[in-house]
């Protein structure tokens, strides 16, 4: 189990995952260089702001 960086709950970095956890994953890894340190709601969420508000990425 790992801690959540953003909202410090635990998690299992070996959920399955979804289609917004695997672009927020993406995020984690190009954008923010934080890989494997988000849980998956957090992931998702990054995920679908990103989509609203980060244009830039959006190809």
């Amino acid at each position: 189990m790992k801690m959540c960086v953003i909202c410090k709950n635990d998690f299992d970095e070996n959920a399955p995952s979804t289609i917004f956890s695997e672009a927020g994953e993406w995020l984690a890894e190009e954008v923010w260089n934080d890989p494997g340190e988000l849980c998956p709601q957090c992931l998702e969420n990054r995920a679908r702001l990103a989509m609203m508000y980060l244009h830039e990425h959006n190809t």
